[in-house]
């Protein structure tokens, strides 16, 4: 072990040289020998000028002058197939001139790398990155790596400046009409702890305050105590929508399913929050319930397959999160069995709606009932608003 380690403290300068530091090296090493052997000055020349290049490299690399990055994105999210968003590149240079200086932005698993302009000292400069077209996910961009270079450009060595910002990539949606008509379960509605001035669920009388609804005054109240009392209010909720998508990788026969089932449920949850339903989306670990579509997109943006079948699991702990809840959309792709499915769907109640939705690229547009479910077979996103009408009725 302590052979080994010495050998990687020798050969750790090595790895610094660029592809023409290497060759400097070997010319050094090529001249020296052919100097002692032959007794030849003019090879000790250039020996000797090919080692003071990579000293006065090695030197340069001890010196100060690391510069500071800021990464800004101007746009956080996107949707997969839209242009990437710029990200402005904010450099500050150190005390000594750098001299075209190099820099890598990672993008994930890519990287775009740049050529800066002579920057003079403590100078700021800013610089455009143009992102490359990204899938749907979670990209961490950053941080920035500097290639300190000598002026001949002997010896790199990297530096990481700045910190590292999300990019989140949602997938592609659809429109869909199917629930501005409401759901049979959920006519009453679920009280909330949330209070409001309007809704059915009394909760207690208040003082009142400028700007209240004479209407909601209690008058027989108001006049034994004195002072105007308004009712006060639980907030009911219109409805709840759980869906819920298949994240096992043996569901899925290809990759484009699994992102094909993502667009298809993240357009049946926004479409429900739109409608004011209390959504709860899941896929996996990644869980969204929320009545607002930016929850919506974000949890959708971190889906991912798994290797180990986790559905029935999944559907175990949304009926613990979920009461009362008036359709249940689950997500799968063409090789699960519809007897998992129909488990899982025991779960969460036969009191709700049930519909399953199949992301299969290679199949038929097909809406059949199997039992005490309703199966849609979505071949591409396209489709979707018209087997949901379909599937709804």
């Amino acid at each position: 072990m302590s052979e080994r380690a010495g050998a990687t403290r020798w050969l750790a300068p090595l790895r610094l040289l660029t592809p023409l530091g290497r060759g400097v090296l070997a010319t050094a090493v090529v001249a020296t020998v052919l100097a002692v052997r032959l007794n030849w000055q003019e090879f000790a020349l250039v020996a000797a000028v090919a080692l003071g290049l990579l000293l006065v490299a090695l030197a340069w690399q001890v010196l100060p002058g690391a510069p500071a990055a800021t990464l800004v994105l101007k746009q956080q999210r996107t949707v997969v197939g839209a242009p990437p968003p710029d990200v402005l590149l904010v450099v500050e240079a150190g005390p000594l001139p750098m001299l075209f200086p190099r820099v890598v932005v990672p993008v994930g698993s890519r990287s775009v790398r740049l050529r800066l302009p002579f920057l003079r000292p403590f100078s700021r400069h800013e610089e455009a990155v143009a992102l490359p077209e990204l899938p749907r996910g979670v990209h961490v961009v950053g941080p920035v790596t500097y290639e300190k270079t000598d002026p001949v450009g002997l010896v790199s060595r990297p530096h990481a400046v700045g910190e590292a910002i999300e990019l989140l990539v949602s997938p592609q949606v659809t429109d869909v009409d199917v629930f501005a008509g409401g759901l049979s379960n959920d006519l009453d509605g679920a009280t909330s702890r949330q209070l409001s001035m309007s809704d059915l669920a009394f909760h207690a009388l208040r003082e009142y305050v400028p700007g209240d609804d004479l209407r909601h005054v209690h008058w027989r109240s108001s006049a034994k105590a004195g002072q105007l009392l308004v009712r006060q209010f639980h907030e009911t909720r219109r409805g709840h929508v759980t869906v819920l998508v298949d994240c096992a990788r043996s569901s899925y026969p290809r990759l484009r399913d699994f992102e094909l089932a993502t667009s298809v449920a993240t357009s049946i949850a926004l479409r429900s929050v739109r409608d004011d339903f209390d959504t709860y989306l899941r896929c996996g670990p990644h869980v969204a319930h929320s009545r607002h579509p930016v929850a919506m997109t974000d949890a959708a943006c971190r889906f991912a397959l798994e290797d180990d079948d986790g559905h029935l699991a999944q559907a175990m702990d949304a009926a613990g999160a979920v009461a009362g809840t008036g359709l249940v959309v689950q997500v799968t792709g063409a090789a699960r069995a519809i007897a998992d499915l129909d488990a899982a769907a025991a779960q969460l109640g036969r009191g709700a709606d049930w519909i399953v939705v199949r992301a299969d690229s290679e199949g038929k547009t097909l809406v059949r009932d199997s039992g005490s479910l309703r199966e849609l077979s979505v071949p591409d996103l396209a489709r979707l608003h018209e087997l949901m009408a379909r599937g709804m009725r």
